[in-house]
């Protein structure tokens, strides 16, 4: 496995530790686990799309077909990170996330096509490291806001994405 899907797929089981923690066994939110989970997830979002993604198109000229499935899932994946979390939200977030993470990960996977592309570039590696948290906004909870993966997924497929 290279350098660089083994740090993605490193992030992938401390994003997993993160959400275990936030979610409480009395089916509350650990607050502080909760805001590192959503800031790291936003955060890998980023790196997929700006670096990985980004730069497998400018090589191809194209992007791999997959990735219109995996910017659905993050469109869909970022809007259930705006209303505040509870179980149920959770639960969504959880639905879409893992089998999202499997389909990256692995000697198949999307991360192992996109090296076959890029190569163990040591830069690619520097920028992913170098990749900041994004600036988190308050919770939103009013009427527009989206609660449920069936309606993240929907919302999401409906943007035009390269």
């Amino acid at each position: 496995m290279s350098a660089i899907q083994r740090e993605l797929e490193n992030d992938h089981r401390r994003l997993e530790a993160l959400f275990r923690a936030a979610l409480l066994p009395d089916g509350t939110i650990e607050p502080e686990s909760y805001r590192a989970f959503r800031a790291g997830l936003l955060r890998h979002i980023g790196i997929e799309e700006k670096i990985l993604f980004a730069r497998v198109r400018e090589r191809l000229g194209e992007p791999l077909p997959v990735f219109r499935q995996l910017r659905i899932e993050h469109g869909a994946l970022a809007s259930l990170l705006v209303p505040t979390p509870d179980h149920a939200l959770m639960h969504e977030i959880r639905t879409i996330l893992e089998p999202h993470d499997a389909l990256e990960e692995g000697e198949t996977g999307v991360y192992a096509r996109c090296l076959e592309v890029l190569g163990d570039d040591p830069a690619i590696l520097a920028a992913i490291r170098a990749f900041p948290e994004p600036p988190l906004n308050a919770h939103y909870d009013g009427p527009r806001a989206i609660r449920t993966a069936q309606e993240a997924l929907a919302s999401s497929a409906k943007q035009k994405f390269r």
